[in-house]
Order: C-alpha cells, then sequence, then structure tokens
C-alpha cells in the first residue's frame, strides 16, 4: 500500500510542477529589474555627490527597498550610505547615526572589506564632525586592519588617507596632514572625484600654513580638473579657496568679489561651514582696505552662523549620547525578554508533552478502527490506481512527447532571425567553439563580415519594405554561394557574418571573390523595380598565426572588421583580408588590432584584397 501511495503522491507533484512551470514567473520579470540596480545606485550616487539634494531621499529610500526584495544586501548597504550622508549634510546626525548603523550590520554579515571599510568611513564622517577625534582614530585603526585586504593601488585607499589627513588637520597637525596627502597623491589610477578632494584638502593645509603661493598652484590644478562637471560643492571649495588665497596675497578687492560669489551660490542650501569661511574672509578683507562696515556687517553674520554650526554639534552630541544610551536601554530589554521567552517555551515544551502522550492513546484507538476500513477500502483503490495510473503515464507520455517539440521549436525561433532566416547573435555566441579548430591548426575558420554598400539610400529610394526584400535575397544568395557546413549569421542591419570553418586561407579568398562577383550581376527585383546592390567583405582567419592562437574570435573578428572598413574606405565592391602574421618578437593583441593599419605597411600584417589600389593605400 505504501508504494502505491507514493507512486500516487509523485504523479500530483509532477502535475503541480507543470502547471506552476507553464504560468510565467514574477520573479522572473523582476530579474530585469534586480539587475539594474548597481548601475542606479552609481547614478544615485554621483547626483549626491554633486548636488547634495534632499529631493534624492525618496528614489534611495526605493533603492534600499528594491535591494532588499532582491537580497542583494551589498547594493542596499551602500544605498543607507548615501542616505545617511544626506541626513549629515542636512543636520540629522542621529539618524545619520542609525543608517549608518544599519549599513554596518549588513557589511559585517557579507564580511566584505571594501564594505566594511566605505561604512566606516561614514561613522569618521560623523566623529570628525562632533571633534570627537578619538573615536574617529579608533575607527582608522579598524579601517588599516581591513585596507590590508585592499589591493596596493586603489580609490578606497586614497579615500582612507584624505580621511586620516582631515583628522590630522582638525586637530592642527597640518604637516603630519600635508605628509599623508603628499603620499596619496602621488599614487597611480586614482579617481578623478578623490584627486580633486586631496588637492582641495591639500590646499587648505597650504593656506593655514601661509603658503598662499602653493595654495594657488593647487586651486589652479583643481579648477583645470573641474572644468566640465557639475559638482556644486566643489566648484564652492574652489571658490572658498581662491577667496583665502587673495586674502593672504593682498587682494583684497578680488577676494571680496570672488566671496561674494561663492556666498551667493551657497544661499537656500546647507553649507553653512563654507558660509562661515566665506564670511570669514569677506570681514577680513573689507577690514584690510578700512570699510569698516561691511566688515563688521560680515564679521556678526560669521559670528552668527558660526554660532548655528557650534548649535548644531552640540546638539547632535547630546543627541549622539541619547541614541547610545537607547541603544544599551533596548540592549538590556531584549536580554530579559529572551530569558521570559525562554521560560515560557519550557513551559509551553511542557504542556504539549502532556497533551501529546493523551492524543497518543486516542490515536491507537482510532488507529485500529480505521486500519479495518483502510484494508477494505485498499482493494478497490488498488484497482481504480491502476487504470487512473494507465492514463496517467499515456497523458504524461503526450505531453512530454508536446514538450520537446515545442522546445526544438522555441530553440530554432531563439537562434533565427526573423527577416531573413539566417541565424542571429545568440546562435554564434552559443555555439561558436563548434566552429573553431582547438587542436590541429592545419587548416582555419574564417571570420568574414560582410556589409551591403549603400543599404539606407535602398531604403529612402525604394523604400523600407523593398529593403526587407533585398535584405532576403541576399540572404538566399549567399546560401547558394558558400559550401554546407559553412554559417551566415544577421551581425546587425545590413551587416551579416559568414563563418567558414576548415578552410584555407587561399580558398577562403575564391570563395569571397564568387560571392562579391555573385552580388555585383545579380539582379535584384523588389516592387518591379531592378535594384543595383554591390557588398564590402573583410575577412580574418583564426587562428592568425597557423601554430598559436594570440588572438581570441571576438578579437579576430575586430581585425575582420577592419578589413571591412578598408574595403569601403577603398571605394566599396571589394574585398580585404589579412592572412598572416609575421613578427619576431611577442606581441599583444590589443597592439595588433589598435596598429592595424600600421603593421600592415610595416608588412608584419600580410593584407590581401581584389583590388590592388585598396593594399596600396593601406
Amino acid at each position: 500500500m505504501i508504494k502505491y501511495t507514493h507512486g500516487f503522491i509523485a504523479l500530483i507533484v509532477f502535475f503541480f510542477c507543470f502547471e506552476v512551470s507553464s504560468k510565467p514567473s514574477s520573479a522572473k520579470l523582476q530579474t530585469k529589474s534586480f539587475a539594474e540596480l548597481p548601475a542606479k545606485l552609481e547614478i544615485y550616487k554621483k547626483a549626491v555627490l554633486a548636488t547634495y539634494d534632499l529631493k534624492l531621499l525618496p528614489n534611495l529610500k526605493i533603492l534600499e527597498q528594491e535591494a532588499q526584495a532582491a537580497s542583494n544586501a551589498k547594493v542596499q548597504a551602500e544605498a543607507l550610505l548615501l542616505v545617511a550622508l544626506l541626513k549629515h549634510r542636512y543636520g540629522d546626525y542621529r539618524e545619520s547615526l542609525a543608517l549608518n548603523q544599519a549599513a554596518l550590520d549588513i557589511a559585517t554579515e557579507l564580511k566584505d572589506p571594501s564594505l566594511l571599510i566605505s561604512v566606516y568611513l561614514s561613522i569618521v564622517r560623523l566623529e570628525v564632525s562632533l571633534e570627537r577625534f578619538k573615536q574617529a582614530k579608533e575607527k582608522m585603526q579598524k579601517i588599516d586592519l581591513l585596507a590590508v585586504q585592499l589591493p596596493k593601488v586603489s580609490t578606497l585607499r586614497s579615500r582612507i588617507c584624505l580621511w586620516k589627513a582631515r583628522i590630522y588637520f582638525s586637530q592642527g597637525s597640518y604637516l603630519q596632514a600635508l605628509y599623508v596627502l603628499d603620499n596619496a597623491i602621488s599614487k597611480p589610477n586614482m579617481s578623478k572625484d578623490v584627486f580633486v578632494e586631496l588637492l582641495i584638502e591639500k590646499a587648505k593645509i597650504k593656506l593655514n600654513l601661509g603658503d598662499h603661493i602653493g595654495a594657488q598652484s593647487l586651486v589652479d590644478q583643481i579648477t583645470q580638473y573641474n572644468i566640465g562637471t557639475q559638482q556644486h560643492y566643489t566648484q564652492l571649495m574652489i571658490k572658498v579657496l581662491q577667496a583665502k588665497v587673495f586674502l593672504q596675497a593682498g587682494f583684497f578687492t578680488k577676494a571680496i568679489l570672488t566671496a561674494q560669489d561663492g556666498l551667493q551660490s551657497t544661499f537656500h542650501t546647507r553649507f553653512l561651514e563654507e558660509q562661515a569661511q566665506l564670511q570669514h574672509t569677506l570681514a577680513s578683507s573689507f577690514a584690510q582696505i578700512q570699510d569698516y562696515q561691511w566688515a563688521h556687517l560680515y564679521l556678526k553674520r560669521y559670528a552668527f552662523t558660526q554660532k548655528a554650526l557650534d548649535l548644531q554639534k552640540r546638539n547632535n552630541k547630546l543627541l549622539q549620547l541619547e541614541a547610545k544610551f537607547d541603544f544599551e536601554q533596548q540592549r538590556q530589554q531584549l536580554t530579559l525578554l529572551e530569558k521570559d521567552n525562554a521560560l515560557k517555551q519550557q513551559q509551553i515544551t511542557q504542556q504539549k508533552q502532556a497533551i501529546e502522550n493523551t492524543a497518543l492513546l486516542q490515536q491507537r484507538i482510532i488507529l485500529l478502527v480505521v486500519l479495518f476500513f483502510a484494508l477494505l477500502f485498499f482493494m478497490y483503490w488498488r484497482w481504480q490506481n491502476k487504470r487512473t495510473l494507465k492514463m496517467l503515464e499515456q497523458q504524461v507520455a503526450e505531453r512530454t512527447k508536446e514538450l520537446a517539440i515545442r522546445n526544438k521549436q522555441l530553440q530554432a525561433m531563439s537562434y533565427t532571425d526573423s527577416l531573413t532566416g539566417a541565424y542571429n547573435r545568440h546562435f554564434i555566441f552559443t555555439h561558436i567553439d563548434e566552429y573553431l579548430p582547438h587542436e590541429s591548426f592545419m587548416e582555419s575558420t574564417i571570420l568574414c563580415l560582410i556589409d551591403i554598400d549603400h543599404f539606407k539610400s535602398i531604403n529612402d529610394t525604394f523604400g523600407h519594405s523593398a529593403g526587407d526584400g533585398v535584405l532576403k535575397s541576399f540572404v538566399d544568395l549567399l546560401k547558394h554561394a558558400i559550401r554546407q557546413n559553412d554559417v551566415i549569421i544577421r551581425w546587425g542591419g545590413e551587416e551579416f557574418l559568414l563563418v567558414m570553418p576548415n578552410i584555407s586561407r587561399e580558398a577562403a579568398a575564391e570563395i569571397l571573390e564568387r560571392i562579391r562577383v555573385s552580388i555585383e550581376s545579380h539582379s535584384f527585383t523588389e516592387n518591379n523595380q531592378n535594384i543595383a546592390v554591390t557588398a564590402s567583405l573583410g575577412f580574418t582567419p583564426y587562428p592568425l598565426l597557423r601554430d598559436s592562437i594570440i588572438l581570441d574570435w571576438e578579437q579576430t573578428l575586430e581585425l575582420a572588421d577592419f578589413c571591412l572598413y578598408s574595403a569601403k574606405h577603398g571605394g566599396r565592391n571589394a574585398w580585404v583580408g589579412i592572412t598572416e602574421l609575421h613578427i619576431d618578437e611577442p606581441i599583444a593583441a590589443d597592439t595588433i588590432i589598435k596598429d592595424a593599419k600600421r603593421l600592415v605597411k610595416q608588412n608584419k600584417l600580410q593584407a590581401i584584397s581584389n583590388r590592388e589600389d585598396i593594399i596600396n593605400s593601406l
């Protein structure tokens, strides 16, 4: 009885899975949007750093929810860091601290050193703003332990140096900060944004040391790097630094104009620290030109702004202490709740055990009664089950056969261009290994790009329907001109890829000439109109060297594209091919592709064509 019961259940599960698999899955529909999460994160990150606009908060919260739904913890953590940065910029330090803590929990669970460093740097930013330098240094020690897992040269390492320098600067250790910055700036392969931040920090130190000439040089360098960018904060910092340079250099009028321009751009923003610096520069400049009325006005504004900053820091320090106290209270409450839950769980377990003992006795009595009726029912069920199983097996066989046919049809459709009947890109990316030589290089695979000349003018003159007809006829003509084992792929628009396996370079050239002549001489007729059609062809063998592989098939295709371009540039209705590579020393694949024309002139790449003038023009 158990054997037949298991069989019946298995059939039910099969049909349930079949029905579920035949319905479109909402998860599949969401795959595309989930794959776009890292790209959306980069867009929002650039927008936040450029504008610090609070209008970005709803979008960032949606991104964080989407990342959580997609189980993409890294994107979720980085979205939380961006929200924390905005909250920090607008003075909500308590909420920023909570968001950073949430991001830290995720990063700790992922054990991702880069993400952990990013979170700790965000917390360091908060600690420095609250003038809690001891706590900031403790976080930097954790960062240093994690940084050993980073590459020797990375943007994140440069950002670590930047924050070390800012801590030294905030504590008045200007020479130490300058030493850290010089080491960081000397590193290669640094992102433009981090490089500009390092230069800004170095310019601040130069100004505090009274070196306005060195600061001016740095400001000029920052301005050059910032050309064409839209980062409001960087542009504002350039004006703050330039105004201070003018003040120290004695150009008080220029300092006033620059500071006023910078101050104008801070209205309706929360760049309070930058406002205070500009107001102080204006007060000092007006005092130097003995305009004490304006100097007094800007000094009052500076005092008011500085007071607002001090009040914000003091309030946020209190809020941070309060948040820590609340956190400790919550942790104690959680500990008490866990103990209480453990006691209740023990009581529930004892009650369950008593109920189970009573239920077990009742079940034994019921089981004896049920067993008698089950034996009577079993004989009928077994006969009925055999008949049902036979019907189900027949249905399963029919469904399996139908599914196999449909799968073959779907596969053929996914590999075929709907207009021309040729294969599409999906086919070649899936099956390319079947057409490439792997062990013996006695014969090559020729990769040839074919492009219909002036196809746009055909569409413009005769209409798109005529152009579609030309494409169909063109593919039919190619199929008659090539070998049976050659493959035609519609590469895009009017461009086709011809793959010719197991063929010598010389035989390939003969076939391509035959294709070119047959296209040129064929009469393409669409809508009772004769259309003259020619084509340009470019080919390269794989492998390029007869005894080794120096270019992969995609790089070989790029070289074939160079040949196609040469054929078109040489007047079209022609073919050009690269057949040999003559080298005495190793050469990089990228160099072959980028410098193909130069290598042809140096006879290191052997080019052939049906027209001598094209070869001479290369």
